[in-house]
């Protein structure tokens, strides 16, 4: 995100393991695959799936069509995408209003008007993921296909699944009559998969009247680890994450920047930060307790400890690792209009840590000589949300009045960003929140070939998210 390449901060597949699917599935997903697929079938085991007609629920009907219109930055249109969700606004009662940027960017919002001016903003973003290999797909990545339980297309995981979601507690709202304690405020951006430019940063820069009502956010960025459609190992609610800084090697010579490469994991792995950062220990502390692995369980609740620890730690998986270090991660070399050739690279920020000091540590004189290279400014807030407000506490309530036996607690993103990082920059609560019980079978799909998302749990998150809207607007 926000990259002079249009690049997001990391590759699909860290997307899809860590912004929609449990971090630990990264880890030994072959056999967490066949130990999940040995307890469970994939949906509901009190419910024959077969005997349930998806295509005629409102609900899904609402994705399919929203699926179907093609919204990527390439081939699509995010103003269709923007007049869609304003004619369903429209059929609520509500006056969107809807911003076009150009001839292809847009934006929509709606107020539904509470006791107070402040307001909860449901967040998300209209565009989805480019289409790079259309021959992967065994359907239309825009046709919304159905086959058996599973629906297909390009952003029915990232993030349309969420918006429709959003809208229909926003319509459970004013179909109970009851006027909210606060406003609420539907809110659907562009431009998120290329920097959110003229999405969620335009709006807090140019609407200003809008944004100042904005008192806490939910968007995209939860993740659920389920053991079974019944049992849930671990629901996390994103309340933090790292920074981004964009940068880019530039070599007469493509070897050179192939040896690079190593050289800066070699960087990585030789990090470990002095102290933990407070976000980090908020989550490891809830998170540990709910391993299997004695060794992650014992390390993550003992976090100060591990930092002292090397062969402790480098026992760890990369997404834990990435949790107590600033990192740098490269990109596909590619050839330099300019002459030569050129990699893109990613400088991975723990909150609170300084970008000047991050820069001089990773990229030191002795390691870039005889290559020049470029690193903007991280963009997006250095802190997290407060995990100990009212409305965090709303979400946790809401998912365990249905799981109650489940853990529920906050998410740190250490490979993936959201548009939470703008909000919270503004001094906005902001977080990340997923209601679908959804297996690593379909989270590893997000972004690629063959999205696609479970109807069984789908339909599940509906209850879960107009409770927790209802909590949350009082």
């Amino acid at each position: 995100m926000g990259s002079p390449n249009h690049r997001k901060p990391l590759s699909d597949t860290q997307k899809r393991l860590l912004l929609y699917g449990m971090p630990t599935l990264a880890v030994a997903a072959v056999l967490l695959l066949i130990w999940v697929l040995g307890r469970i079938a994939p949906l509901d085991k009190d419910q024959d799936w077969t005997q349930i007609d998806y295509a005629a629920k409102p609900e899904v009907d609402l994705l399919r069509r929203y699926i179907r219109i093609d919204t990527t930055p390439t081939t699509g249109s995010e103003i269709a995408g923007a007049e869609f969700l304003a004619a369903e606004l429209r059929k609520l009662g509500l006056e969107p209003t809807v911003e076009r940027l150009g001839e292809k960017q847009a934006n929509v919002w709606a107020v539904l008007e509470g006791e107070r001016p402040e307001a909860l903003v449901l967040h998300s973003h209209i565009d989805v993921y480019p289409i790079r290999d259309p021959e992967d797909w065994d359907f239309d990545p825009f046709a919304a296909e159905i086959d058996q339980a599973w629906l297909y297309g390009r952003g029915v995981f990232d993030m349309k699944s969420v918006t429709v979601v959003q809208l229909l507690a926003l319509k459970a709202l004013i179909d109970s009559g009851r006027r909210p304690t606060r406003s609420v405020i539907f809110l659907a951006t562009g431009s998120e998969e290329v920097g959110s430019e003229l999405g969620t940063r335009w709006i807090l820069d140019r609407h200003p009247e809008l944004a100042e009502r904005f008192e806490v956010v939910l968007t995209e960025g939860g993740a659920v680890e389920p053991i079974n459609r019944n049992e849930i190992k671990y629901w996390g609610i994103e309340f933090a994450q790292k920074r981004f800084a964009d940068g880019f090697f530039c070599s007469d010579s493509k070897e050179q920047l192939e040896g690079l490469v190593p050289l800066l994991f070699e960087r990585n792995e030789s990090q470990v930060a002095e102290v933990l950062v407070p976000e980090v220990r908020r989550f490891v502390q809830s998170y540990g307790k709910s391993r299997d692995r004695d060794l992650y369980r014992e390390s993550l609740t003992d976090a100060e400890s591990l930092l002292h620890l090397p062969n402790e730690f480098r026992q760890l998986p990369l997404y834990l690792r990435a949790l107590f270090r600033n990192e740098i991660v490269p990109f596909r070399i590619e050839a330099n209009p300019a002459g030569g050739f050129l990699m893109p690279f990613k400088v991975h920020l723990l909150p609170g840590q300084s970008f000047e000091e991050a820069r001089e540590v990773l990229l030191p004189e002795w390691l870039t000589h005889g290559v020049t290279f470029q690193l903007d400014p991280p963009l997006g807030a250095d802190h997290g949300s407060d995990v100990d407000l009212p409305e965090f506490g709303a979400l946790e309530e809401a998912v365990l009045d249905v799981f109650p036996d489940s853990t529920v607690g906050p998410l740190f993103l250490s490979w993936s960003a959201t548009d939470s990082r703008f909000f919270r920059e503004m001094g906005i609560e902001s977080y990340g929140f997923s209601p679908f019980v959804i297996f690593s079978t379909d989270s590893f799909r997000v972004d690629g070939p063959n999205e696609r998302m479970s109807l069984p749990g789908y339909m599940s998150g509906f209850e879960i998210y107009q409770n927790a809207v209802a909590r949350i607007a009082g």
